[in-house]
């Protein structure tokens, strides 16, 4: 009765929706077919069937130990040519995911990238089924590839995550589940979008937090309702916690560690992960449910050592050093050089090293930003150092593409995907340019908008990226499954500016004044672009001048 009742009231909102609104919202529902009278837009990608390897190619020229594998690109539903919203970031050995949408244990295992046993921690930005169907499944996949040994997976994630992992789990008996803790981000505002409608919303809300208070309540007369014997049944309520009974089975891998994460100071929570390899840290966005976006920062690391400047020295010293009960004299390398920069070391014969002559500049650490379902991720901007982010993942899931959009323009197409928790190319890439990004890559999209490497599809998703560079003069990558981006490390480690990091809280606060006001955020200055790799001729292939994509 209460989903009935439920489904009646937010039908009828919809169609409280004016005319023009509600043509809109049911033409992004429209795939875009590939009318002959495009024979000239899409001669360009006419035999491109390795377009899209060539471009993997060129993306990942430059090897590193941190890299972005995207699982699904698409929102709403999973597709033929695109699995919903999941990114894998791979950083020192360990995996680490954002949302995992439906069949995202299908995607894992069709690239080798992407090992299920070395998945780390989860972060989820909110709990819409195409951010979260896919996790219950994931985790048995992953218990399937992993060691006794292995420490449990952390799940860190908006309240309610570990009431709706926690159900599926235990009313599925899946007992091969992975073992795993679950944070709670506690206190995740709700931050409806300036034309979403509020009535229908507050009672999606209340509806959804009045039934999880009542199981709450619920549960704390439940605590033994589980029985300890080895086939037992589900519990009888859902949410019930069998931690009483000591059973791992019954756990259906849950570890009881899980923490429940206030707000920082600045508003923001950090998501410690035990092994602490990199800094991740979320604020809350604009979208029709709590949500978050996720910064995600690597230290500093030490420049490179000049070994040619030291081993001759150490060579000279080793039988000294060892006479003085240094077993292992050849480790003082990492010694020296994770000293300090005003640091040296004396040699038993007398001689002295100063890192600062013998290591290279630091290597300042990459800045990645995850930014999830959002109409506006200002929120994210204070979280950012001041050199800003080298790359920026963003959603994008509508965007005016001519000739399917002629009959609307391109603020009504933004006025709508704001209106619904969403963004434009364009507002992705005025974020980009405010975040001072480096690259920004484009994912969430409709499912009007095809994933495959058909001309038509590469034609649409090239007029995407142009749609995000009239508002950012950096790289833009409109994402694929399966693609694969290095992050390549920098040379230096570039000063913390003042100046810049108070420049980007100020046009972080206009753009967020702007939009609550329901104005266009202002745009910020332009940069120069980097210089674009260039895509070396194959034999047969159209000429420059048709091929270029921008």
């Amino acid at each position: 009765m209460q989903l009935l009742v439920l489904s009646t009231v937010i039908t009828a909102h919809a169609w409280r929706l004016p005319a023009r609104r509600r043509h809109i919202v049911k033409r992004a529902t429209r795939l875009p077919q590939e009318p002959a009278e495009l024979d000239d837009w899409l001669k360009p990608y006419a035999g491109a069937d390795d377009f899209r390897a060539e471009r993997q190619q060129q993306l990942a020229e430059t090897a590193s130990d941190l890299e972005i594998t995207f699982l699904g690109t698409a929102s709403c539903v999973p597709s033929v040519t695109r699995g919903v919203s999941c990114t894998a970031l791979r950083y020192d050995g360990a995996t680490y995911l954002f949302d995992a949408g439906e069949a995202t244990q299908v995607q894992a295992q069709r690239t080798t990238l992407v090992k299920p046993g070395k998945v780390e921690a989860i972060f989820v930005t909110h709990l819409h089924g195409d951010h979260t169907f896919g996790l219950p499944g994931l985790l048995c996949l992953c218990g399937q590839d992993r060691d006794a040994s292995d420490q449990p997976i952390e799940i860190f994630g908006p309240e309610g995550l570990r009431a709706y992992v926690r159900a599926s789990l235990q009313l599925t008996q899946s007992r091969v589940a992975a073992p795993h803790v679950i944070h709670e981000l506690v206190g995740v505002p709700n931050r409806p979008p300036p034309g979403f409608r509020a009535r229908a919303a507050s009672f999606i809300v209340a509806f959804a937090l009045g039934a999880a208070r009542r199981r709450r309540e619920a549960g704390r007369h439940r605590r033994d309702a589980l029985t300890t014997r080895k086939n037992a049944g589900p519990p009888r309520g859902p949410f019930v916690s069998p931690k009483a009974t000591g059973q791992s089975e019954a756990a259906f891998g849950e570890v009881f560690e899980g923490r429940n994460i206030p707000r920082d100071a600045d508003g923001a929570w950090t998501c410690e992960t035990r092994s602490k390899a990199l800094t991740v840290r979320a604020a809350p966005m604009a979208h029709t449910v709590p949500c978050v976006g996720f910064v995600v920062v690597e230290p500093d690391r030490p420049g490179a050592l000049d070994v040619d400047k030291v081993a001759p020295i150490l060579e000279r010293n080793i039988e000294a050093l060892k006479a003085k009960g240094i077993k292992e004299p050849r480790r003082l390398y990492r010694v020296i050089k994770e000293m300090g920069a005003d640091q040296q070391f004396t040699f038993p014969d007398g001689a002295v090293i100063r890192r600062d002559d013998v290591v290279g500049p630091d290597k300042r650490g990459r800045v990645l930003v995850f930014c999830g379902d959002t109409a506006d991720a200002s929120s994210l901007l204070p979280l950012l150092p001041a050199r800003g982010a080298d790359v920026v993942v963003h959603e994008a899931t509508n965007c005016r593409v001519e000739p399917f959009d002629n009959d609307v323009t391109e603020e009504e197409v933004e006025r709508s995907s704001v209106s619904h928790g969403h963004s434009t190319p364009q507002l992705a890439g005025r974020f980009a340019a405010l975040a001072g990004a480096e690259r920004l890559v484009l994912n969430h999209f409709s499912p009007r908008y095809k994933g495959d490497a058909s001309p038509a599809a590469l034609a649409v998703m090239a007029k995407i990226e142009d749609a995000a560079r009239s508002a950012f003069d950096g790289e833009v990558v409109a994402a694929w499954d399966l693609l694969n981006l290095p992050v390549a490390a920098k040379d230096e480690a570039s000063a913390a500016s003042a100046s810049a990091d108070a420049a980007r809280l100020e046009a972080g606060a206009d753009a967020a004044d702007a939009f609550r006001r329901g104005e266009i955020a202002p745009q910020p200055p332009r940069k120069k672009a980097p210089p674009r790799l260039k895509k070396k001729p194959q034999p047969g292939a159209p000429s420059k001048a048709s091929t270029k994509v921008r």
